[in-house]
């Protein structure tokens, strides 16, 4: 379907929601009516998040995740979001990637300023109980980063 991207700043989620008719994709004599739903992906960072103000992410093998100051994805009403939840050893952050559910993908980290502060290529796992939906359905997806040690 195309490269999810999202972004998460200052404990607001950016929620890039793609919207496509989903007619093409399905099997069986019954057609799919208009769909869409946010495929919501929890990155979790262990280590020292104190400094972290931003993440982003985006699916798909060798893409670039946004910049901690792209802008947050249309349409404005889906930058609703959530804020980041402190789990053991680190800081769970909420995002979504639109309808895909790509293996791969990036995830980088910015502190207040913008600058980043990690970025690495990932594996989501997902939880897609919709599979077997021919029009198929919202997934689950979640990855773990482990941030780099703070100098000092």
């Amino acid at each position: 379907m195309g490269t999810g991207r999202a972004a998460v700043s200052g404990g607001a989620a950016a929620i890039a929601l793609v919207v496509t008719v989903g007619v093409a994709g399905c099997a069986g004599p019954a057609a799919c009516t208009a769909i869409g739903w946010a495929n919501g992906v929890e990155v979790t960072l262990l280590g020292d998040t104190a400094a972290v103000a931003t993440v982003t992410a985006c699916g798909g093998a060798g893409c670039t995740p946004p910049t901690a100051d792209e802008p947050l994805a249309d349409p404005p009403e889906a930058a609703l979001g959530s804020t980041p939840t402190p789990v053991s050893g680190g800081v769970r952050w909420p995002l979504h990637l639109g309808m895909d559910t790509p293996s791969r993908g990036a995830v980088a980290v910015y502190d207040q300023a913008g600058t980043l502060l990690s970025a690495q290529a990932v594996r989501f796992r997902w939880d897609s109980p919709h599979a077997a939906d021919p029009c198929g359905g919202p997934s689950s997806g979640r990855v773990t980063v482990r941030l780099p040690a703070s100098p000092g």
